[in-house]
């Protein structure tokens, strides 16, 4: 994910998740139902207009403000203004999901029938939809008709208090796990290759009016390591890897990153100006099929930058969605399976933030086995796979590098890293946890030193093994610890 985006997508991501739970705060009052004491504190909505509006008020919330010195006004007030990712589809499986949570965390008076019988919150965002360019939950507070509606803190906590020990239960482990000595600087600096960057248009199977966008990073003179393939997230695009690239390509392998223009920055930007819906189901298998096609261009000779490059023994590397593609390339597969229902159960104790986009998958998902036999090893860097491939990650056929960090609170470590690994097969697979590493911090954009996942992925490429005594670790980055091999 680029680096214009972090820090938009945990609040969009979860936004999604919850379909907009703070738009229903209040209707002309809003009462705070809080956990344990069981006491409500309402604030009037005309008090919300303004940071002096909430100081003049005499609501509950107004005078606990004023009682903390106005603490409350300004992150409540940003909270309120900030534009939010909604698209006119909200029919769309990720929004679905959200309508999960929002029926656990929302209330409305039962004196307001009229409200009881309808979806109030999804035709107030409709009406804010057609009056503002940028819909915040303000705007959409102020389309609810009538007078009040309880938001179910008692219910809201416990879920993000559930997301908050997924977290924290990687970083209690990490002791348990062997750090990973220091990496030598040949595996460090930059390799002594010459490189150049190009892209290329391939076309899309089926379609002659659509092509596949790939960067291609390679080496000037004949590449002397395997090729390589990454794969971006959910709303990112290649630019955010091209340090992986450019550091494996100084080492002297010829590296391609296909654009996943169904689910890339581009369709996020589309999707939150309201052109666009938000990644179909169907993109949970166009994205595999894309990653062929880049392997049919090279076995065509379709890509002339790639000139005496043939797939054969390609090594793929995915992040967060690009992940669960390289499972999908390594054989693993979504076979339906009880957790599956889960997805109807906003209380679910395994339920994190990644499975917003896992349950979004569903709808598509296949039993057949997406695995190729030109990729020989794959990199799966922060994977969404417990939900998605809850009854499959036994068939996958190639060695997978699981790479998780401790503090990623978007896809958690314990349950999407820790708990899977451990129904991969004994294939020489390993899974590698980053302290401190967040959903964010373990790819490299351009122009960077590569990263601190560079001398890894250089170790994993060449097939060297990897165990306690493996120089991996990046002395000025985060430390890398070996959880676990099979």
């Amino acid at each position: 994910m680029s680096t214009q985006v972090r820090r938009f997508f945990p609040a969009a991501l979860l936004a999604t998740a919850l379909l907009l739970p703070s738009p229903v705060l209040a209707i002309e009052e809003l009462r705070v139902l809080l956990p344990v004491l069981q006491e409500k504190l309402t604030v009037q909505l005309k008090e919300l207009a303004s940071p002096d509006a909430l100081w003049a008020g005499s609501s509950d919330i107004a005078e606990l403000n004023r009682a903390t010195n106005g603490r409350y006004a300004s992150s409540l007030l940003e909270l309120l203004n900030t534009p939010l990712p909604i698209q006119e589809d909200l029919d769309s499986a990720m929004a679905l999901q959200g309508q999960v949570l929002l029926s656990r965390l929302v209330e409305f008076d039962s004196t307001q029938p009229n409200l009881l019988k309808s979806d109030p919150v999804l035709a107030a965002v409709k009406a804010a939809q057609a009056k503002h360019n940028q819909v915040t939950l303000l705007n959409i507070l102020q389309e609810i008709p009538g007078k009040s509606v309880t938001v179910r803190l008692d219910r809201a906590l416990p879920y993000i208090k559930r997301l908050r020990d997924q977290q924290l239960a990687a970083a209690d482990l990490m002791p348990n796990f062997n750090k990973a000595a220091l990496a030598p600087a040949s595996l460090l600096a930059a390799g002594k290759y010459q490189i150049q960057t190009t892209t290329a248009q391939l076309p899309v199977a089926g379609n002659l009016n659509e092509t596949l966008e790939v960067t291609i990073v390679r080496p000037l003179a004949k590449p002397s390591l395997l090729p390589v393939l990454i794969s971006h997230g959910l709303w990112d695009s290649p630019s955010s890897f091209l340090g992986w690239a450019q550091h494996l390509a100084s080492h002297g392998a010829p590296v391609f990153l296909p654009r996943h223009a169904g689910s890339d920055r581009n369709q996020q930007i589309e999707m939150l100006a309201g052109h666009a819906s938000p990644p179909a189901p169907e993109e949970f298998l166009r994205r595999p099929r894309e990653v062929k096609a880049v392997l049919d261009g090279l076995e065509a000779g379709a890509i002339p930058a790639a000139a005496g490059i043939t797939p054969r023994n390609v090594v793929f590397i995915g992040h967060s969605w690009g992940a669960t593609t390289a499972l999908q390339l390594a054989g693993a597969r979504s076979i339906s399976a009880e957790l599956w229902n889960a997805c109807k159960d906003p209380e679910h104790p395994k339920r994190n933030l990644s499975w917003v986009l896992q349950c979004s998958f569903l709808p598509a998902a296949t039993a057949s086995s997406f695995a190729d036999p030109r990729i020989s090893r794959v990199v799966a860097v922060s994977p969404p796979q417990a939900l998605v491939f809850a009854a499959g990650l036994a068939d996958l056929k190639l060695p997978v590098l699981v790479v998780a960090g401790s503090s990623d609170l978007v896809v958690p470590p314990k349950p999407e890293a820790l708990l899977p690994f451990g129904q991969y097969p004994k294939n020489g697979s390993a899974l590698v946890l980053a302290e401190r590493g967040t959903h964010f911090n373990l790819p490299a954009g351009a122009d960077s030193n590569g990263g601190p996942l560079r001398a890894l992925l250089l170790q994993w490429l060449s097939a060297k093994p990897l165990d306690a005594n493996s120089g991996i670790t990046d002395p000025t980055g985060l430390q890398l610890r070996l959880a676990g091999g099979r």
